[in-house]
């Protein structure tokens, strides 16, 4: 059986608050919504930017996008813009914004109904920072992450949440969301949710898992200031917009990953 599913992504500028109404579109972009969604239970991917809905409030002169990570066989996005060969990266705005305070401190809630280790998601979780982390001369990422089990994902509190959840709409694998000061192109902030509609592990492992260390690297390079490529030269890349089931392709970084993170921290 097939469910239909169409999501209207949008980055929105709000002052004080983040609408949660689809087809709102104030100071963004609208870019049109996908189509053909199969069973949550079959599949997931990654289109960008969406809605953050009320999830949190943006406060005055900060600026929010949120991407939503699917399963690899979900529709396109309509219209979207995927980036031609050989440049196979893409940053979150045209104004590359970045951090421009380091290294940026995080914290991880391994609250999950599964079960899962603290251990194997602090490993998992700072296994995935320290990736991009390596492949940059300047300290990106804290290595001494914080265990918070308060930590909670879309308050704006400048806190950097990793943590697991249950995202509303079906199919959704991770959101990540990042707050930006337009003025200054300055990252504040970005919050990472792991769905817990799906079951999370190690893939080297067990392949019918959906892998922790692996969609959290891609998450991380929304944290740093990378967004989403889609054209399918570039599926080998961490920050190719679709993953799947027992993918650990993105636990590394190819030369197109590296070639952006290298553009906005050299």
């Amino acid at each position: 059986m097939k469910n239909k599913y169409s999501f209207l992504l949008v980055s929105i500028v709000i002052a004080g608050i983040v609408l949660g109404v689809v087809g709102v579109v104030k100071a963004g972009i609208m870019i049109p919504a996908a189509d053909k969604a199969k069973e949550n239970a079959e599949v997931a991917v990654e289109k960008s930017p969406a809605i953050g809905g009320d999830r949190a409030s943006t406060p005055p002169g900060l600026e929010k996008i949120e991407f939503i990570h699917w399963k690899k066989d979900f529709a396109k996005l309509e219209g979207a813009k995927a980036p031609k060969p050989p440049a196979c990266y893409k940053f979150l705005t045209p104004t590359k914004i970045k951090w421009t305070v380091l290294p940026v401190s995080y914290e991880i809630n391994p609250t999950n109904p599964q079960g899962l280790a603290e251990a194997f998601v602090t490993t998992a979780v700072s296994a995935s920072a320290e990736t991009w982390d390596a492949a940059t001369s300047k300290e990106l990422m804290n290595d001494a992450y914080t265990v918070d089990y308060t930590a909670a994902y879309g308050v704006q509190d400048y806190k950097n949440a990793i943590t697991f959840g249950d995202y509303p709409t079906a199919g959704v694998i991770a959101v990540t969301s990042v707050w930006y000061n337009p003025t200054t192109k300055a990252i504040v902030e970005f919050d990472i949710m792991f769905n817990t509609d799906w079951t999370w592990g190690d893939a080297i492992v067990d392949t019918s898992t959906m892998d922790l260390q692996n969609i959290a690297t891609h998450e991380f390079g929304h944290g740093v200031g990378l967004a989403d490529v889609y054209d399918s030269a570039c599926s080998a890349v961490t920050m190719y917009g679709y993953s799947d089931y027992g993918e650990i392709i993105k636990r590394t970084l190819e030369n197109p990953d590296i070639t952006g993170l290298l553009k906005l921290y050299p």
